[in-house]
C-alpha cells in the first residue's frame, strides 16, 4: 500500500480543466465549483477517478467520481442540504434509501463537468445475491426481468449506481479473474440481448475483463446497455481505437504522476457501441473494492 497523495482544490480544478480540454468538452465552473466546495475534504483526500467517452463531441462529457468513507446516508444528506441533489418521488430514491438502510455500503458521487451531480454509487464490501438486490423496493422491472442473465453472467452484485440525471440504474457484478468470462461468452451475451456484436479485436481484449455491468431504466423493459471494463497501464491501454483515448491517456494529469492507472471500457447497446477511459487520478491503491477483491491490472 502506498502513501496517499492528496491535492489542493485549486490544483484539482486546474487538472479537471485539462481533462476537459483533452476530451474537447465544456467545463462549467457554475456547476462544478459548488460540488467541489461542498465535498472539498473528499476531493482532496480520497479516491478520485476521471473519465470520458468516445461519443461524438456534442454528446461527450467528462465526469469525475469521488468516494466517501462514511455511511452513504451522510453523503446523500450533504448533497441534498447543499441543493445539489433533489428527491422528487422517483422510484430510484426509494431504492437508494432502502438499500442504505439494509446493508453495509460505501458510497461515491459522479460530477459531470458541464452539468453537475449525476450518479450516487453504493459499493458493497459484502457481495449481495442477485435475488436479494432485485427484491429491494424501487427496483426497475427491467432488472427483475433479467434475473437469470444477471445470475448466469457475473453472479453476485458488488456495486449499484443510481443515475439521477439519466433516470437509470447500473448493477455491477462481483470482481472476477481475467478469463472467467471468455470471449465466446461475451459474443453470446450480446447476441442473446440483440445488441450490436463485438469485433474480433474487442473480444480479444474483453476476454480479460474483471466484471460487467448493466444499465436499466424504469421506462423500458429492455436492458439499456452492457459494459465490460479492463484495468490497464498507459503502455497496455488500447489507445489506437480512438483519438480521444490516446489524448486522454497521453496527457492525463494525476495527483501522483508516478501512479498512472487507467480503466478501459467497451459499452454495447441495441444500436451502437462506444469506449470509455478512466484515469485513476488519486489513491486508487486505497479503493475499497466490492467483496474486497481488487481487479487485476493488465
Amino acid at each position: 500500500m502506498g502513501t496517499f497523495v492528496g491535492v489542493t482544490l485549486d490544483q484539482f480544478r486546474h487538472d479537471l480543466r485539462e481533462y476537459a480540454r483533452l476530451a474537447e468538452v465544456r467545463y462549467d465552473p457554475a456547476v462544478v465549483d459548488p460540488v467541489l466546495t461542498t465535498l472539498a475534504d473528499l476531493w482532496t483526500n480520497s479516491v478520485v477517478g476521471v473519465r470520458t467517452t468516445t461519443h461524438p463531441v456534442p454528446e461527450r462529457e467528462v465526469n469525475t467520481r469521488v468516494m466517501h468513507p462514511g455511511e452513504p446516508g451522510e453523503l446523500i444528506e450533504r448533497l441534498r442540504t447543499a441543493g445539489l441533489l433533489t428527491f422528487d418521488g422517483h422510484p430510484m430514491e426509494e431504492l437508494l434509501t432502502a438499500i442504505c438502510a439494509a446493508v453495509p455500503a460505501r458510497s461515491g458521487v459522479d460530477l459531470a463537468l458541464a452539468s453537475g451531480v449525476q450518479k450516487v454509487w453504493l459499493v458493497f464490501p459484502e457481495l449481495l445475491s442477485v435475488d436479494r438486490v432485485l427484491d429491494f423496493p424501487g427496483m426497475p422491472d427491467a432488472a427483475r426481468a433479467h434475473a437469470a442473465h444477471l445470475s448466469r453472467y457475473g453472479g453476485q452484485i458488488g456495486i449499484l449506481a443510481v443515475d439521477f440525471a439519466a433516470r437509470t440504474m447500473n448493477l455491477y457484478s462481483q470482481v472476477f479473474e481475467p478469463g472467467h468470462l471468455a470471449a465466446a461468452d461475451i459474443a453470446t451475451i450480446l447476441d442473446d440481448l440483440d445488441f450490436v456484436p463485438a469485433t474480433d479485436e474487442e473480444l480479444a481484449l474483453l476476454g480479460r475483463t474483471f466484471n460487467l455491468y448493466r444499465t436499466f431504466s424504469w421506462t423500458s423493459p429492455r436492458m439499456q446497455r452492457i459494459c465490460f471494463p479492463l484495468r490497464c497501464t498507459a503502455s497496455t491501454f488500447p489507445t489506437h481505437l480512438h483519438p480521444v483515448l490516446a489524448r486522454f491517456v497521453d496527457g492525463a494529469p494525476f495527483a501522483d504522476p508516478t501512479a498512472r492507472g487507467f480503466v478501459f471500457y467497451t459499452a454495447y447497446g441495441p444500436t451502437d457501441r462506444y469506449y470509455k477511459v478512466q484515469a485513476e487520478y488519486a489513491a486508487a491503491q486505497h479503493a475499497e473494492f466490492p467483496g474486497g477483491t481488487a481487479p487485476r491490472v493488465n
